[in-house]
């Protein structure tokens, strides 16, 4: 029978559990608060677990029960986790169901015995409830690139892994480049090119290191849902990694897995968006900008007005949105809004350009006026990297052209940044997405809409982009909209 740990303020509670509990068979144990009760879990092995809401009283504000709820998920992601609660369901305990694997929660009527034992006979039933399966299979896998060194290869979650490569990386990042440079445009051969250029990477860094191979292999076979991250240093963002291909089967790498990049030579200054975050988080606040400036882009208003609307209606949890249309974003009001920004989200959705002879001087663009009027102004990398050294932002969403072009580590001996997306993460924003190439006017809302929409219901930024990719390039593999994001992402 299984092991249960009840963890209530209230002595008759603790009790009543306690008894009915054991009549039916099951070992149970009894905590009065967190200390008690992370005693027992550091030395016990729980099969389930039995919290109020609430372990200090009555105050409204009281939710300690739900930080111990992800106490013990870090110390023993098996541990079903069963919350109780003499109150109606609130935000934080749907959040905490959604993103942290607990199992239920339970309102203390009179009959909360008998709930509690339908809850536990019908989750043992189960090997892994489907949360406690997406977090507890699930494995990071890590590869360390830079040229002239071995690679190194860690991997935690469900498959843990850790070594180097015998043979050195030796891949030469400027063809690499100008190949994809070339293709940014729709040439007759582009899906070739791209095919070409992912089957050259997936040589250079897979087959031609065995031990990275395995790694890969070992880690899909035991894992149920297997994440990959490349550490590299800035100037590697310009190398496609996004394109590569795999033989068995014949795939992209990013349709197949989440993949994400992580910056080895930028400190994020903030904690990363992931389950845990918004768990905690009260409120989510977001802050959507439109700049439609000369060239007119249709899409831009489309895409967020329907990220505006769907934030606002969505019930996966409570959301604080501010949204600046393109009639009202001026440069000065943008600046004002980033100035010690209280977001945790940014979204921006207009022009970008990178100065090919000077990447800091790379911008975003607004009207000087309202209403659409004055002259276009443009903010660059490093008034923008400036700005949100500042703030509170943690996830940084530019959609628009360039927003990841990059330069080589030469131009760092005369510029600062080497595009956007460095001077966004040179700020310690922990996570920036952004696209390589122009993207369509109905691709790049429908990568939004299912990047957003995954993200609120699961809490995982790689996820969420991998299952955007995936829904793009199932509807239209021509659309480059699906390969053009990258994400950096700093967790």
């Amino acid at each position: 029978m299984s092991k249960i740990l009840i963890v209530d303020d209230q002595p008759d509670v603790r009790d009543t559990l306690s008894g009915l509990l054991e009549d039916e068979g099951y070992t149970v144990c009894t905590a009065s608060n967190e200390g008690e009760a992370l005693g027992y879990v550091t030395q016990e092995s729980f099969d389930f677990a039995l919290i109020d809401v609430r372990l200090h009283g009555e105050a409204e504000d009281d939710e300690s029960g739900l930080s111990l709820a992800m106490a013990f998920r870090l110390l023993n992601p098996q541990i079903r986790v069963i919350m109780l609660t003499q109150y109606v369901k609130t935000a934080q305990i749907v959040r905490a169901i959604r993103y942290q694997g607990v199992v239920d929660f339970i309102e203390k009527t009179p009959d909360v015995g008998q709930q509690i034992l339908t809850t536990i006979r019908e989750a043992s039933k189960e090997s892994q409830s489907l949360c406690f399966q997406a977090s507890g299979d699930r494995t990071h896998l890590s590869l360390l690139l830079a040229n002239a060194c071995p690679l190194i290869l860690r991997s935690r979650g469900h498959y843990v892994h850790s070594s180097h490569t015998s043979k050195i990386l030796n891949v030469d990042l400027a063809p690499y480049i100008r190949k994809t440079d070339r293709v940014r445009c729709e040439v007759p051969d582009r899906r070739f090119q791209i095919e070409e250029m992912g089957q050259g990477l997936w040589r250079d860094i897979f087959m031609d290191h065995p031990e990275v191979s395995r790694a890969f292999l070992e880690a899909r076979v035991a894992s149920q849902s297997l994440s990959l991250v490349f550490e590299t240093s800035r100037e590697f963002l310009g190398l496609p990694l996004e394109f590569m291909r795999l033989d068995h089967p014949s795939e992209y790498l990013v349709l197949e897995h989440p993949v994400s990049r992580f910056i080895c030579d930028a400190l994020p200054r903030r904690e990363a968006i992931s389950p845990k975050m918004l768990a905690r988080l009260k409120k989510l606040r977001v802050l959507i900008i439109a700049s439609n400036t000369r060239p007119s882009i249709s899409g831009v208003d489309r895409e967020t007005q329907n990220l505006y609307y769907f934030l606002q209606g969505q019930e996966y949890i409570p959301v604080d949105v501010t949204y600046i249309p393109t009639e009202q974003a001026t440069c000065q009001r943008v600046r004002m809004e980033l100035h010690d920004a209280k977001y945790d989200i940014v979204h921006y959705a207009g022009h970008g350009r990178y100065d090919t002879t000077s990447p800091e001087e790379s911008s975003l663009y607004f009207w000087s006026r309202e209403d659409k009027k004055g002259h276009v102004v443009p903010m660059k990398a490093a008034e923008l990297k400036l700005l949100l050294a500042r703030s509170e932002v943690s996830l940084v969403y530019l959609s628009c052209c360039d927003a990841t072009e990059v330069g080589d580590s030469g131009d760092l001996l005369d510029d600062d940044f080497l595009g956007l997306a460095d001077a966004v993460i040179q700020a310690g924003v922990p996570s920036t997405l952004g696209f390589r190439w122009p993207v369509s006017d109905v691709g790049a809302p429908r990568l939004t809409r299912v990047f957003y929409h995954s993200l609120l219901e699961q809490g995982s930024p790689e996820i969420a982009l991998w299952k955007a990719r995936c829904e793009v390039a199932a509807l239209d593999r021509n659309d480059m909209t699906w390969l053009s994001p990258i994400l950096v992402h700093q967790e």
